[in-house]
Order: structure tokens, then sequence, then C-alpha cells
């Protein structure tokens, strides 16, 4: 962690800013345009005419990084690098406007202040959850690897963040694949209140000596030499390297915090002391590079500037209401890719051949895909064999992941924006919890957040369900409620190899985030081969028709309720079935004309009852005055109680949803209980 030998600073003031193209005037220039935004900030919060300010002073000396960024180089920020980000070209006005939250900053007023996003300079939206930027960071670099990139891809992240175990697994892989980035640590000694000086990684000693260098933030000359060196080591290919940069958080937290409060008086006026801006104004103006005048002229432009920027940001347009969903989802329907053509050889396949066979041909048709998971290579292709074949067909393309579901996830968020399309595996969709982050805050959200500058578009599949022996608690849930709840998030679950097999390919040819959920109970039953291409996959399918009950279901209850409809047709009972297979988007039209002709409804899942997505099908169908006014019978549903899923057999079975449930729920709304 030693520091290389830097040039004498005048050599840096003069020379070696400018033979980058800034001179050292316009770094402080831009140093005081980045402070005095922040106090421009705070006042207008005190004045009641902004509504959050997330300051960045005394994190200025990082400008001297960006003559080392080229035009390819991608930057994942957090949320102090306001001078970083106006060093590298990121106009104030567009920071000013993010400030305000008008219709024309980069999020269209969707983010908070401070969460920067630029794409003309590869600038990538910041999220407020700490730590999210690393894993999609590391999958850029990967791409970047992978397409024999000179691109360097800088993560930025504050030193209290680097407790999350996200920034260890993005090293980690980093480390692994010996990738192309730089992970720029920020370290103010504070976490909002907790002092991070002996909780840190690096005062742990937890991060390898050999790519870790500790940085004195307080000195532009000192920041500049060090990034030399290190954007040298990257580019040449030695790996992923940290830079521990030192500094001072010489304003609070946020508007929400003062830390007056509980900082020292001495820390204070310490830092005080050493104020980057300072340091660098006192070294001009000793080495003769700028007059005391010229400051003086220079600090009025500056507060001109700002001044005049902010006001025109706030006299811009304010985002419209009706422009809130724009964006949630992809604008177009699909690539158009080539339609659905059946090849498959037999009259009869299986889940697993029927995924496996669409994802060979995709793979064949899109060099861009990539499939990434737990023991996805040969010779075990993923422990149920959906990609039986496909790493010893398209080697470097079908990679195993290490055992961690937030990186997979998370790369796949990362390479997505260099043009890979990721299919990649959860090995079952009960372990997503550490995944649920990337999931939740970064994939769903990012189209949306950057109004459409960047998206997601990817498959990440996963085995779910239960019914099997020895599955218990962790091996047998769907979960389909809980990323239900997500905007922006499309949820597939197909029940037969039929399904499995089209609405794989046409989400592969889509351009938004899908979650791909296979009822394993499924993966060995014979399904009679559909030559002819259902295209409308976001609309329930129709299973039998009937008029007297209407039943909604999906996945493994498909087969529940087929056996129980064929023991209610025996008494002359007729049933009408849909199996909604999109869970989101949810197209419930058919279903809603279904009851208004039966005038009784049952959902059946085998989720557990509270907050399930058979809730809300029935919330939606009430909810229609007109078809609320033709039922006969209030809902039911048919679900798992709200308790987990037993290992025991024979307990597992009881909690589960049957037949013989459906049969009860049946005779119940046809009043023959």
């Amino acid at each position: 962690m030693q520091a290389t030998n830097k040039k004498p600073l005048y050599e840096f003031l003069v020379f070696e800013a400018e033979k980058n193209g800034h001179s050292a005037r316009d770094l402080l220039k831009i140093m005081m345009l980045s402070r005095e935004s922040d106090v421009r900030e705070s006042i207008l919060f005190r004045q009641g005419r902004g509504q959050f300010c997330l300051p960045s002073a005394g994190h200025e000396s990082l400008v001297v990084i960006a003559p080392h960024i080229k035009s390819g180089d991608s930057v994942y920020c957090y949320y102090r690098d306001r001078a970083l980000l106006l060093s590298m070209g990121v106009p104030l006005e567009d920071i000013a406007l993010g400030f305000f939250a008008k219709a024309a900053s980069s999020s269209a007023g969707r983010q908070m202040s401070s969460h920067f996003s630029y794409k003309p300079l590869n600038v990538m939206s910041c999220a407020t959850p700490t730590g999210l930027q690393c894993l999609p960071a590391a999958g850029h670099a990967w791409a970047n690897k992978m397409q024999r990139s000179n691109d360097v891809v800088l993560c930025c992240i504050g030193d209290a963040s680097t407790r999350q175990g996200e920034f260890f697994e993005a090293l980690a892989f980093s480390i692994q694949e010996n990738l192309p980035i730089i992970f720029i640590v920020s370290d103010n000694g504070y976490g909002i209140s907790t002092p991070t000086q002996d909780i840190s990684p690096l005062a742990l000693g937890l991060l390898p000596a050999d790519r870790t260098r500790v940085v004195n933030g307080r000195d532009v000359s000192s920041v500049y030499e060090e990034f030399s060196d290190i954007f040298s080591q990257v580019r040449s290919g030695r790996g992923p390297q940290i830079a521990w940069v030192k500094m001072d958080r010489m304003m609070s937290h946020t508007s929400s915090d003062d830390q007056s409060r509980y900082r020292p008086e001495d820390e204070l006026k310490d830092m005080v002391l050493h104020d980057p801006i300072v340091a660098l104004k006192d070294s001009l103006l000793k080495y003769g590079v700028i007059t005391g005048e010229e400051f003086d002229a220079l600090d009025a432009v500056v507060k001109d500037e700002v001044k005049m920027i902010y006001h025109n940001a706030e006299q811009a347009p304010s985002p419209q209401i009706e422009n809130i969903k724009d964006n949630l989802w992809s604008p177009r329907k699909s690539l158009q890719p080539k339609s659905f053509e059946n090849t498959f050889e037999g009259n009869e396949w299986n889940i697993i051949q029927a995924f496996n066979e669409t994802l060979t041909k995709i793979m064949q048709d899109r060099d861009d895909v990539l499939v990434f998971g737990e023991d996805v290579e040969d010779p075990k292709g993923g422990v149920f064999g959906l990609t039986k074949g496909l790493s010893s067909r398209y080697a470097g393309r079908v990679v195993n992941s290490p055992l961690a579901e937030a990186t997979i996830a998370g790369i796949a968020s990362g390479v997505c924006q260099k043009g890979y399309f990721p299919i990649f595996e959860l090995q079952f969709i009960d372990f997503v919890g550490t995944a649920f982050n990337q999931i939740a805050n970064q994939i769903a959200t990012l189209r949306w957040r950057t109004n459409g500058d960047y998206k997601c578009p990817m498959i990440i599949y996963a085995p779910c369900g239960g019914y099997i022996s020895g599955g218990g608690p962790w091996h047998s849930q769907t979960n389909e409620s809980w990323f239900a709840h997500i905007p922006g998030l499309k949820v597939y679950i197909p029940s037969d190899a039929n399904d499995v097999a089209e609405m794989l390919h046409f989400s592969a040819y889509g351009d938004d985030p899908v979650l791909f959920l296979l009822p394993k109970n499924l993966f060995q039953k014979n399904f009679p081969v559909r030559r002819e291409a259902q295209l409308l996959i976001e609309s329930p399918s129709s299973k039998n028709h009937g008029q007297h009950v209407t039943i909604v279901t999906w996945g493994n209850c498909v087969d529940i309720v087929s056996d129980a409809t064929v023991t209610v047709s025996e008494v002359g009972i007729q049933v009408e079935v849909f199996d909604i297979r999109s869970i989101v988007p949810c197209d419930l039209s058919s279903v809603k004309r279904s009851v208004s002709k039966t005038g009784r409804l049952i959902v059946v899942h085998e989720d557990n009852k509270t907050c399930g997505f058979g809730q809300n099908v029935i919330s939606e169908i009430l909810s229609d005055p007109d078809v609320f006014s033709e039922m006969y019978h209030a809902p039911v549903l048919v679900s798992r109680d709200d308790v987990l899923i037993p290992f025991n057999r024979i307990q597992e079975l009881s909690v589960l949803p049957d037949a013989d449930d459906v049969v009860m729920a049946i005779k119940k709304v046809m009043g023959v209980l």
C-alpha cells in the first residue's frame, strides 16, 4: 500500500495538468464550481426552494482523475462525486436541474438530487442503496475484457459502504477474472455520524495489499500522480486496483444532518485547515500561476455563474404528471425475432428439453447471449440439466458463476451495458434473497430512473415450487408475489413445455428484464409438442371451457386444477380454466369476460395466502363493477396457508393445495356443500 514518489508540485501545476487538457486554473475553477454549487443548494434548501441536498465538499481533489479518463471508460459514480463529474464534462446545468427535480434532468425528476447520471460520458446512474453499483461495475468490466477493450471502469464508493457484502463480491469477482476496474473509495471518515477509522476494510486489513494504495485526498498533486500510475497498471492488464482516498467531509452528511452535534470541534477546525481548494489556491499563488487579484476575479465569476445556472434551472419546466410511467417498460414489444419455429424431433417433450432446445437456438441466432450461473457448464449443465451441452457448443459464453446470487444478478446488469444479453440462472428461486437488492433496486429501476437513457434487457431464470420430495423450506417456494410488487420487472411462470419454449424465445428478443420461473415439479412431465406458436404470451392461456365456474391458476397448480375439473365434470359442473402464465404484466380481460359469464371465481396458487398474487387477481376482478354485478358467489382463494413448507413429505403435501381442495372450492361456489 505504499504511495509512489510524486512529481514536484510545480511540475504538476504547470505541466502535467496542461498536457492533459486541463490547466491548473481550470481545475481550480471546477473545484470552486463544485463547492459553490454545494453552498448554493444548501441556501436554496434553507429557503424552502429545494427538497434535499447532498454535498460533496471536501471531495474536490478527485477532479484530477479526469485527465486519465478516456472516452470509452465508464464511471459508476456515487453521490459525492460532483467535482469529479464536473471535471469530466458533466454540465453543472444538469446537476442543477436534478436538484430541482426538473423534466430536463437526467432522471426527468425521478431521482433524488446528487444521484448523478450522464449517458454521453458513460456516467452510470447512481442509486441510493449503498454499494449497489459495485457488482454492475464488475459486470461492465467483465464485458470490456471479453470484448478485448482497453476501456476501464471506475467504481466509486464511500468508505462506510465498503462494509456492504456486494463490495466484497465485486472485488472477489474482479480479482478472479483480472478485470480492468478501479475501485475508488472516498474515505471521509464517517458513515453519517459513525466514525469508520476502526471498522473499514482498510483498517481491518481485509484488502489485498498488492492491489490497494492509500492516497492523500487533501493534495491534488498526490491524487493526480497516484491515479496516473493506477490507470497505467489497469490498462496494462494487471487487473483491479483499489484507490483508498483519504479526504474530509467538510459539510454535514445531507441537508437532514448537523455534523456539529457529533463531530469533535478540533476535528472540524483541522479539516478547514486542509481544504483542498485552499491548498491548491495557495500553491498557485506561491508558484505565481495565478495572482490574488485573478483569484478574486475567478471567485466572483464562479459565484455569478453558479447563481445564474441555478436560477435558470429553478425556472425550467417540471415533469408532467401524465408522463410518470414513461420508460417503466420498453416502448417497443420486441426486437422482431424470427418467428418461433418448433423443430423439436418427436411428438412429446418436457420442460427441460423445451428450455434447452430453445436456448440453444437463441444462442445460435444471437452471439451476444451469455449464460452465467452456478454449475451451468458441462459436464453437469445445471443441477436440472437445463444448460446441458451448451458450454461445449458455445465455449466462453456459458460460464460457471461463484456461489453468490447477488453476483449473478449484478453481473447481468453490468454486461447489459456493453451490448450483451444475459440469460442467467439462479439455481433455486428460494435463494434469491441476496440477489433481491440487484433485481429490485438496480435492474428493474434502471430504465425508469434514467428516463430511458439506460436499460437492463435480460432473463434471469430459476426453478421454483414445491410438490417435490425433500425440498423443505428453501427448495420449494415460488415467491412470485415478491416480484410482482416490483415495477419494471416482467414475471413469467409457464406451466408446460410449449409455453416454456415460446415465452423464453420471445423474452430473449424483448427489451425488458424478465424473471422466468420454472415449476420444477413439472420438469419431467411430457407435453404434446405444439407446432404453431401462440404469440400472445402475456395473455392467459385458456385450458378448457365451461359455463359454471371460472378458475385462474398458474405453475404447478395448473395440473391440480385439471384433475379437479375432471372430478367435478362427472357431476355435471363445467369449469373454465385460465393459466395466466404472465404474472407481470397480467392481462385479466379474458378472465373478466369469463367471470361475467359464469358468475363464480376461484384462484389457485401454491404461494402462501397473505399478499399472494391470487389476492391481487381477486381484487382486480371485483374492482370491475360490471363483473361484480354478475357474480353469484364471493370469490374463493385456494393456496398454501401462511406457513413454511416442511421437509417431511406428508407434511409438505398437507400444506400445499391439492385437487381435493379445488373440488371443495368448486362445490362451495356452486352452493352444493
